[in-house]
């Protein structure tokens, strides 16, 4: 079996997030707590995410990134079942065990970003299809699309059933993800063998080193800052919306149902992103900038399903971005900081929505969903072109 075939087979089952809106909905709904202490749960989440982000690559960039994913899939799949003993501990101690369970899912995030790309990347490389990884990309992530998308339709209706349903299937589906790493061979290149503790210290150095060059880069500065604005933004906004679309009259099918049309609608634009892997850097910004203006306008008017369509369009932003980044990334690279240097934005990015979640789970309260839209997006697009202007025009090295 292929390394391409393996990629799929591990996004599918990694991918089947049954849980993905109903967290929300378990806390504010079922377990009775308020907005903002979801939003404080969210900020823990990407904490531990973002403490272990760094670590995580440097450790699979010396070591195994094997090890790395496999510690990391074990832990995703406990945090679910932490979770639901949380209805059976007592009132006192409830909401501590959610922070625990959000905590680790931070880290066994962290010790997946970067590492399991990297992993299948250079075992696609080493089979020869390496020019073809951008298309490749796409179409995991039209797989991750279609699988998270049918996963949350799923997780609704067994939430309808019983709570505690889609905690125990994602559970189960982590563990077949092991399965599948178990029988990945990793590709021993030079930057993995093993080393006494000044050559380790010397490579560590390395690493650093290339985000250092990566900030006398203008284009691959900017695409990187480009990156962690848009996708904090939109994944901050979409840990908010579910428990929003139950306001608006859906129930948890329906919601369910409605995430499963956005993910099914990004597969397939993410499957001919990759077309736009050559776009220049002020193309692809206009063309994000007006998708950001466009949705706004559908956002905040009154309508609900004109609602639901522009929240749409701003979901599926990012499924436009995935290949093009992931594609010039991994080009510019060099291998011995590659997972170092994929963790080194989802850092970035957890970080920023670390600090957002809770500053939109607060104007949410006060000033309601659709003016937080308003004031977000109109915000997001001062700092990208901002971003642009200040980097581009400095007098870093181009590409």
């Amino acid at each position: 079996m292929t390394y391409t075939i393996k990629y799929y087979l591990y996004t599918l089952f990694t991918q089947l997030r049954f849980t993905r809106i109903i967290n929300i909905l378990f806390i504010v709904q079922s377990l009775h707590f308020n907005l903002l202490q979801f939003a404080f749960l969210q900020s823990l989440f990407l904490g531990g995410q973002f403490v272990s982000e760094i670590p995580s690559g440097i450790l699979s960039d010396l070591f195994l990134k094997k090890k790395i994913v496999v510690i990391g899939l074990i832990t995703l799949s406990l945090t679910p079942i932490i979770i639901i003993t949380s209805i059976h501990i007592p009132d006192n101690f409830r909401y501590l065990i959610l922070v625990i369970a959000f905590i680790l899912e931070g880290v066994g995030n962290a010790l997946l970003s970067g590492s399991d790309d990297a992993l299948f990347y250079e075992g696609i490389r080493k089979e020869g299809q390496e020019k073809k990884y951008a298309k490749i990309r796409g179409n995991m992530q039209l797989i991750s699309s279609i699988t998270l998308g049918i996963a949350t339709g799923i997780g609704g209706v067994l939430y309808s059933y019983n709570s505690i349903l889609p905690y125990v299937c994602q559970s189960f589906t982590i563990i077949i993800a092991i399965l599948i790493i178990a029988n990945v061979k990793e590709i021993k290149t030079t930057a993995i063998k093993k080393t006494d503790s000044s050559n380790n210290k010397n490579m560590v150095m390395e690493i650093i080193k290339v985000f250092k060059e990566m900030t006398a880069t203008a284009n691959i500065f900017f695409i990187f800052i480009f990156t962690v604005i848009t996708v904090s933004v939109i994944n901050s906004i979409f840990s908010f919306l579910p428990n929003y679309i139950s306001k608006m009259g859906f129930n948890s099918s329906s919601n369910g149902n409605i995430f499963m049309i956005y993910s099914l609608l990004g597969g397939l634009i993410a499957t001919q992103a990759y077309h736009l892997a050559k776009i220049k850097i002020k193309s692809l910004l206009l063309l994000i900038v007006f998708l950001l203006v466009f949705s706004l306008a559908l956002q905040i008017q009154n309508n609900s399903y004109i609602f639901l369509i522009g929240a749409g369009i701003l979901y599926n932003i990012i499924d436009i971005l995935d290949p093009i980044v992931m594609q010039m990334l991994n080009l510019w690279v060099k291998d011995e900081a590659r997972a170092t240097f994929i963790s080194g934005l989802s850092f970035s990015i957890s970080l920023m929505s670390m600090l957002l979640n809770p500053i939109l789970g607060f104007l949410i309260q006060n000033i309601g969903m659709v003016y937080m839209l308003l004031l977000i997006t109109l915000v997001t697009i001062l700092m990208i072109i901002s971003a642009y202007f200040m980097i581009m025009n400095s007098k870093k090295e181009k590409l």
